[in-house]
């Protein structure tokens, strides 16, 4: 079976050598130059000599049916030697119900009006930066791979907006030195979008297709770029605590070379893990671990690059003293390396490379591994050493319909005696539905019950078995609703020592409304080792898209591990003042006779746009943490929190900390 696998794998990279230009979009797409002027003033007012004789650009098309757009949307681009500069027209027959709330910047801004910006500077239709920009001129920016939240370190960019008697409009200005481009280039994608979200409208520029495809992006060309070169920022930081037994200090700092090739370099000393907030798992039943985000920066940034939660699974591993990570694509050739050391303690690492025969055809393979001490082990039956070696494939078909991807994939783990410690194998062919369209996936999967890798998210070996999903979609321009689907899952999995292990099969659907009430509900039956699950699903969710004022509630009840077992929640989020908001959640599970609760409280007070007060509450049982935070993130200069507690542990502790961070680039 999994010498068929390996050779499906040749089979896809054969095809894509072979089909590379079939596999290329070849309708034409629009082509735009953007003037040389003299820099515009970003306030938000165009009044500037570089906008009074600039083309605009109008025909906006709604997302994702191309019909025509509800307002008028125009839109103006030109250029100096260091800088793009963007304006936005955007009529509105009724201003006086534009939404805008977020002050934070990168915020959640999908419940404000606001319009984005898409560059696609490497012209490979595979990743775009997103800058958008509310009508109260809020920015938030999307940069491929991720990146930290310090301004400095991710790079900064401009922007200004102002409400109208007609509408709104907004500036933006972009360094190019923020972009990462090819040398020499002189043509980078480009497109425009637009939001309202009373009435749920997404309006695009050009028609992208229901799929949204980079590759009908318009060409911005003839574009006099700066050289690339290093960008250097340097962000040390000292963190200052004193608790009632002891005082502590700690000092440490983040590097990164931003290459001219489109290479990311980083390191990262004695970095401070301990007062960045983590997510709550949900106290919902589960038989297996929950996969949880990342929320250290060190790991997460290029995160989008490190292909395989079963060989890396960057939660798994700790604090560190010393970290080192490079990522990049250069050309067809994609390449990661992380390396993570607890000096005497441990070593972590991971790798990969891969390659693009076109955009729809590709390859990588991968190695990851750790090294623990005898003293540090989670089981002291562990090997010292754990190794996994992938390698695998996609080739996808696009279509208006949607997309459809054939993904395969193989694991092999061994030990420091190197001996095998298992192998996994997945493949799957799956259809992302556009719209109007019907979508499918089928998924095979086949783990060895000896499977281990210690830095690797496998939450279930000794297992093979076959998964399947049906699904349809739309987002209707006119009516009632905005949005609706209907859905069904099908799993069936088979234990290696032989017998049934799990099945299932789920019907569901959901409904969403202009008047921004959301329904969902789905039945589910079938059965684990033996225990009947069965379930029933009810959620209600109202303002759905208000920032704040919207909120849900959701009820499960039926059989979990043969067992009789209800799961409610419910949460609300409110804007106590002009300045003040706060989220409450709360969750209560019963299986059979256990009781399990859980609630979290998050209030943000703004300062100013610059400097906010935050509070976090998370209640288990009869365990509550409290930790406060004083937040000032500037544009230039230092961060400085002041923090009450800790974010993540499970009871309130009584410590005080001081922590700056300045960055520095050159």
């Amino acid at each position: 079976m999994r010498v068929y696998g390996l050779m499906a794998v040749v089979a896809i990279f054969a095809a894509g050598m072979c089909s590379g230009a079939s596999a290329q979009e070849t309708s034409a797409v629009p082509v735009l130059r953007a003037e040389q002027v003299t820099s515009p003033k970003i306030d938000g007012i165009l009044d500037d000599p570089c906008w009074k004789d600039c083309a605009k650009l109008t025909g906006f098309k709604s997302n994702p049916h191309g019909t025509d757009s509800t307002e008028q949307t125009e839109v103006m681009i030109c250029c100096d030697s260091s800088m793009l500069y963007v304006a936005f027209i955007c009529h509105d027959s009724h201003p006086s119900l534009i939404r805008a709330t977020q002050k934070q910047r990168n915020g959640s801004i999908g419940s404000d009006d606001y319009i984005a910006l898409f560059l696609d500077p490497l012209h490979t239709h595979l990743q775009h930066y997103d800058f958008e920009v509310t009508a109260l001129g809020t920015q938030y920016e999307n940069i491929p791979n991720g990146s930290a939240d310090n301004i400095t370190w991710r790079g900064d960019w401009y922007a200004a907006a102002k409400i109208t008697d007609t509408g709104w409009v907004a500036e933006m200005a972009i360094p190019f030195k923020m972009l990462r481009y090819p040398s020499k280039a002189s043509t980078i994608g480009i497109a425009f979008q637009r939001y309202m979200p009373r009435i749920d409208e997404t309006d695009v520029w050009p028609d992208l297709g229901p799929n949204k495809e980079m590759a009908r992006y318009a060409d911005l060309t003839d574009l006099q770029l700066p050289s690339q070169r290093g960008r250097p920022v340097f962000m040390p930081y000292s963190v200052t605590s004193r608790e009632p037994d002891h005082s502590f200090g700690q000092i440490g700092f983040d590097y990164k070379e931003e290459l001219p090739n489109n290479v990311i370099a980083m390191m990262t000393y004695n970095p401070d893990f301990t007062d960045i907030q983590d997510a709550v798992a949900s106290i919902d039943y589960s038989y297996t671990e929950r996969r949880l985000p990342e929320s250290r920066p060190f790991f997460y940034e290029g995160c989008q690059m490190f292909i395989d939660d079963e060989a890396y699974y960057s939660r798994r591993i700790g604090d560190i003293d010393m970290g080192l990570k490079t990522f990049g694509k250069v050309g067809p050739t994609s390449f990661t390396f992380l390396d993570g050391i607890k000096q005497g303690q441990s070593n972590h690492f991971t790798s990969s490379y891969g390659y693009d025969f076109d955009r729809d055809t590709g390859m990588s393979v991968s190695m990851s591994g750790s090294t623990v001490e005898q003293a540090y082990k989670a089981n002291p039956t562990d090997p010292d050493s754990s190794m996994c070696f992938s390698s695998g494939g996609f080739r996808r078909w696009r279509s208006e319909s949607g997309t459809t991807t054939f993904n395969i994939r193989q694991f092999s783990a061994i030990n420091s005696n190197g001996v095998s410690n298992g192998t996994r194998l997945k493949a799957g062919l799956d259809k992302a539905e556009a719209a109007g369209h019907l979508g499918y996936s089928v998924d095979y999967e086949d783990t060895d019950s000896t499977f281990y890798v210690r830095d690797g998210y496998t939450p279930l070996i000794g297992v093979r078995g076959v998964s399947t999903r049906l699904a349809y979609h739309d987002n209707p321009a006119t009516g009632r609703f905005c949005y609706w689907d209907v859905y069904t899952n099908q799993k069936r999995y088979w234990a290696e020592a032989g017998g049934l292990h799990h099945e299932s099969i789920d019907l569901g659907a959901s409904i969403s409304t202009r008047s921004e009430w959301d329904v969902a509900a789905y039945v589910s039956d079938g059965s684990w080792l033996g225990g009947r699950d069965a379930t029933k699903l009810l959620q209600i969710a109202w303002l759905s898209r208000h920032l704040y004022g919207g909120g849900s509630a959701g009820y499960i009840n039926g059989k979990r591990a043969g067992l009789d077992y209800k799961y409610w929640w419910c949460d609300q989020s409110l804007k106590i003042a002009s300045k003040l908001m706060i989220t409450c959640q709360y969750e209560f599970t019963k299986l059979a006779e256990e009781r399990n609760s859980q609630f979290t409280i998050l209030s943000n007070y703004d300062i100013t746009p610059e400097q906010s007060l935050g509070v976090w509450i998370v209640g288990h049982e009869s365990k509550v943490n409290l930790c406060c935070t004083y937040k000032q993130t500037v544009r230039s200069g230092s961060d400085i929190y002041l923090i009450y507690g800790f974010p993540n542990t499970d009871t309130t502790q009584n410590r005080f900390a001081v922590k700056i961070v300045r960055p520095m680039e050159w």
